[in-house]
């Protein structure tokens, strides 16, 4: 039997683009890493669960999973949600512009041909259609809801301007925007008034329709409305994007620029 692969997950650095993003920016960053420390997700049963010790495989029928095969529970994804997030994430494009309202006028998205995620041998790109487009939100619970693209599959949620008063809370934060996650997430402080909450994959433990996904929230001052959620495939390379892997220092055509943003 194969020896389980150990992946660490490497945290990613907030440069100016980042903090650019956590004040209300639209660039969600991908990165990659095995959420459970010793072994890498179980393969999903046909509906979508993951295989526990015994053979057997709990219901879920969302998609979403409720243990892995280490007995432990995974990140949840609440059934009141106010989109269903497991009708979005993975699925096209225009799946998941039926639970949304239109584009903002003033909002004119972006379209790149690379990707990149943080593996554990480090930062790899490689060839892809990214796109990301900023929403009205139809339910009018949030300010934005920001989608991001990759190869015509949703690839990233992002929920910006949520509901609430008083003291800011994140896991508060978490649930207004239909999840539960069970680990504890790394805080830091980026830039003055500004702080972030990021559950990496070993933290979120969230799956979905089988892939790996890591959150961020962030607010600036504490403040409600300017909350941010972002939901992040952090999933390994597929062996297709394996092959389109690139040296970003000779750049996806061999031109020798190295590819922009991240």
């Amino acid at each position: 039997m194969p020896r389980p692969l150990r992946w660490g997950v490497r945290p990613l650095r907030f440069t100016s683009l980042a903090v650019g993003a956590v004040l209300g920016g639209s660039l969600l960053a991908c990165s990659g890493g095995d959420p459970y420390s010793d072994r890498p997700p179980a393969p999903a049963s046909p509906d979508g669960a993951a295989a526990v010790p015994d053979g057997s495989a709990p219901p879920a029928p969302s998609g979403v999973p409720s243990r892995h095969e280490d007995g432990k529970p995974l990140g949840k994804v609440l059934d009141d949600a106010p989109l269903p997030l497991t009708k979005m994430l993975g699925r096209d494009p225009a799946e998941a512009e039926a639970f949304l309202g239109p584009h903002l006028p003033n909002s004119k998205g972006r379209m790149k041909d690379t990707c990149v995620r943080y593996l554990p041998e480090g930062r790899t790109w490689f060839k892809c259609r990214f796109a990301w487009q900023v929403y009205s939100d139809r339910t009018g619970t949030f300010k934005t809801i920001e989608i991001v693209f990759e190869d015509g599959k949703v690839a990233g949620v992002a929920f910006e301007g949520l509901p609430g008063t008083g003291d800011f809370d994140p896991r508060v934060a978490l649930r207004k925007v239909g999840l539960e996650l069970p680990g504890e997430p790394k805080i830091e402080e980026p830039e003055a008034n500004v702080k972030t909450w990021s559950w990496w994959n070993n933290e979120a433990r969230l799956l979905v329709h089988g892939r790996q996904y890591r959150v961020r929230v962030s607010a600036v001052s504490g403040q409600w409305p300017t909350a941010k959620v972002e939901i992040i495939l952090n999933d390994t390379l597929s062996e297709d994007e394996k092959a389109r892997v690139f040296d970003p220092q000779v750049g996806p055509d061999g031109a020798g620029a190295a590819p922009p943003g991240e």
